[in-house]
């Protein structure tokens, strides 16, 4: 992005509040990252007010990074001579007038994509088919919202022929904003809502761009409008691979728009005979050598690598960072224009060659960028790396759990901490790689079960403070040792701790103190308290940190009584500890249930656990997205005739000939022995299929006679959202909890952002 503007220009668009610094200075770029700058001359960074950070915490970091020009929302702590501070009351609606702004300087075609779902396929699969034909700008992954838009706009460079930008839509309004940023000379809506009123902003704008495509009927639809279906892309979609409904649909939108935009029939089939699934998201798993790998192998479309270069910036320096780069022969000559690309981010290792010639190995404890041509097949390269072969997988939307923790940081008030549980493996999604992401979000505080989980991850590099909510006396040095803040909820525990202190010559060490109001499991008595305080008050090795108590019924919003009960003994033993102390004290009850229903339970620290993962039984359950999905694939198709068992024990006897499906996937695994015989089963191609026989302990078989093709290699989906997931528990006789927690370790665990 070379934006070629002056800071007048800036001035001129936004009309800022006040304008700090002298002189006129050019801008290039914009930024709303620190750490991806490295020195970039000419941008302007823009402080975002976020759910946990402001970007105005790291106006100064991006001044050390040569920027000299800043849009935020109040003047800095330190003013440079030699910058110029833009004050604005909104920062994201001055970058919507900067991109507005540089969008009416664009004289070639803006598609606008917009639509329920299918989006970010069509975008990426019309791009493969149009690329050789036209210079295309397109929005990188799923940069689709009131921020991603104006800055997939800024993007737009003046020698491209081509513009595709995506829209994504959640509330009625919303569209309206960014419809007329883009002012898109065409107009593609994949699908419609359930909301109306979003239906009938998008029918609306329909109506009034040049050029509008539908991917579905509708009864208002004009004659002027489009339609993008099956029908008439019938001859092309011969040649995909994929039969799908969902693959179809997307793939009929995209040969649709290329054959009106004049693109002959024959050369379409050959760009959509190559189709593949689409890489829509940055996929990260754990790989061999203690190393993380990036992966984002999909194309090495240039103006997209930029993006993933930025993303992997995102993870910090604390380890070497590693860039890998598959060419085919064709694209040879690329080289030296992708180092270029490549040099401003300062890797530590860089590799680009033939995927033969690539090193076998990555460096030990490094993160890794994966990059290629469709040719080179970097997929298989990336295959290689994987701490583990295990076919079946636990994936972990990223993007949805930030989503998540902003929806539940917002019902907070100001000055409120938010304590993000990750016990059990962070229930199950994996401990180390879950903490470093949350810390990177800028939640406050960490809890775990025991000292052992707090050990590894100060091990791992985690600086946030950490709660130990049952420690092990025993691991009572270790705690100390880590700098881990244990619970104490006895007199017996407080005075063993009280002597590992003594021991080490250890003076003002916090803890943190339970309290039983109604839970009546771990905790000491509302009437111990006045005794605890006067024990601590002797006792120069501690100090109360915090104090905090369970709610036992958080979910119950229509008999409140117990739980405001619960509510009153807490807060008289907050009075009496804040009676006998000085510092300020932590207080929390409210978990992710309290934090929706009890807001006079929030004091100054909330614990969230299961609400990060979209669970939760509270009215807020809509705005929540699913994080988890556990996957397989399938091994192997065979016949069943009639009279053949199946499995351990011959507990199954086919009743008639049938198709089964064996998995890769047993009780070692977590699946349950228990869903054997019927009593559970998976999702094929959208088709559920029942067990068949025992559920052994790495395989078992399913029923996939009703399931067209299917082949070796189908997905196979145990859970990928929260009514899926809530039917394995309700099968298995338990909770999601214990299903999300039961996930063994050797599963594979894949994180990724969209």
């Amino acid at each position: 992005m070379k934006l070629n503007y002056l800071t007048t220009d800036f001035i001129d668009w936004i009309q800022p509040q006040k304008v700090l610094g002298k002189g006129v200075l050019p801008i290039d770029f914009v930024s709303i990252d620190s750490r991806t700058l490295f020195g970039a001359k000419n941008g302007c960074f823009i402080a975002l007010k976020g759910s946990f950070r402001s970007g105005e915490n790291f106006v100064e970091d991006a001044y050390q990074q040569n920027i000299r020009v800043f849009l935020l929302t109040q003047a800095p702590s330190i003013v440079h001579e030699d910058a110029v501070y833009l004050v604005v009351e909104d920062p994201i609606h001055a970058l919507q007038l900067i991109a507005s702004k540089h969008r009416s300087s664009i004289t070639y075609p803006i598609v606008a994509i917009a639509g329920k779902n299918g989006k970010t396929t069509v975008k990426e699969w019309l791009y493969e088919i149009i690329k050789s034909v036209f210079h295309v700008v397109r929005s990188p992954k799923s940069y689709n919202s009131q921020l991603g838009v104006p800055l997939s706009l800024l993007a737009l460079s003046s020698n491209a022929t081509l513009g595709i930008i995506e829209v994504g839509v959640s509330s009625p309004g919303e569209f309206e904003v960014l419809y007329r940023i883009i002012n898109p000379t065409h107009l593609i809506v994949t699908g419609f809502f359930n909301d109306p009123t979003i239906n009938h902003e998008l029918q609306t704008f329909l109506s009034q761009t040049p050029f509008a495509f539908s991917g579905e009927a509708y009864p208002t639809r004009e004659k002027g409008i489009f339609l993008l279906d099956e029908e008439f892309a019938q001859a092309e979609l011969m040649h995909v691979a994929f039969k799908d409904q969902v693959s179809i649909k997307s793939a009929a939108i995209a040969i649709g728009f290329a054959k009106h935009l004049g693109l002959q029939s024959n050369y379409i089939a050959e760009q959509v005979s190559t189709f593949r699934r689409l890489a829509l998201r940055l996929e990260t798993f754990n790989g061999k050598n203690n190393t993380i790998v990036v992966n984002d192998t999909y194309n090495l479309d240039l103006d997209a690598f930029r993006f993933s270069l930025e993303y992997l910036s995102s993870f910090g320096r604390s380890r070497p960072h590693c860039i890998y780069v598959g060419l085919d022969e064709n694209s040879l000559d690329k080289k030296k224009q992708i180092q270029a690309l490549i040099a401003p981010y300062h890797p530590d290792f860089v590799f680009i060659d033939l995927p033969e010639n690539l090193p076998a190995s990555v460096p030990d404890g490094s993160i890794v960028l994966l990059k290629g041509t469709r040719k080179a097949g970097m997929e298989k390269f990336a295959a290689r790396l994987r701490e583990q072969q295990h076919q079946t997988t636990l994936e972990i939307n990223l993007s949805a759990l930030r989503n998540n923790l902003v929806t539940f940081k917002n019902r907070l008030k100001a000055g409120v901490n938010l304590l993000a549980m990750v016990k059990a493996q962070s229930y199950g999604s994996g401990l180390k790689r879950l903490a470093e992401f949350l810390e990177a979000q800028g939640v406050d505080y960490f809890g775990v079960a025991f000292t052992s989980e707090g050990v590894a991850l100060r091990k791992h590099g985690i600086k946030l403070p950490i709660l130990v909510l049952n420690p092990d006396p025993e691991s009572y040095s270790e705690c100390i040792a880590y700098q881990l803040e244990p619970t104490i909820f006895t007199f017996n525990q407080l005075d063993l701790f009280i002597r590992v202190l003594i021991e080490q010559d250890i003076n003002r060490y916090p803890i943190h103190v339970e309290v039983d109001t109604g839970m009546r499991r771990l905790g000491f008595e509302p009437n111990e308290i006045k005794s605890l305080l006067e024990v601590c008050q002797t006792q120069p090795e501690i100090y109360i940190k915090g104090v905090f108590s369970h709610f036992v019924e958080s979910d119950e919003v229509e008999n409140r009584a117990f739980s405001l009960a619960q509510i009153d003994r807490f807060q008289a033993v907050i009075r009496m500890v804040k009676s006998q102390i000085s510092h300020e004290l932590l207080c929390h009850m409210a978990n992710s249930e309290g934090i929706v229903n009890y807001p006079e339970a929030h004091f100054n620290m909330v614990r969230l656990g299961l609400g990060m993962y979209g669970l939760t039984n509270s009215h807020i359950k809509h705005q929540l997205d699913p994080v988890l999905a556990w996957k397989s694939v399938v091994s192997q198709v065979k016949w069943v005739k009639k009279g053949e068992s199946v499995s351990y024990a011959r507990s199954f006897i086919a009743e008639q000939d049938l198709k089964i499906a064996v998995i890769p996937l047993g009780y070692g695994d977590g699946f349950s022995r228990a869903l054997s015989n019927g009593q559970g089963g998976v999702t094929i191609q959208g088709q559920w299929c029942p067990t068949v026989g025992m559920i052994c302990m790495d395989m078992m078989m399913v029923d996939v006679s009703s399931v067209p093709d299917v082949k070796e290699g189908d997905e196979v989906v145990v859970f990928d959202d929260i009514t899926s997931l809530e039917r394995l528990s309700n099968l298995m006789h338990t909770i999601p909890y214990e299903v999300m927690t039961g996930i063994s370790e050797r599963v594979h665990r894949v994180y990724f952002t969209e």
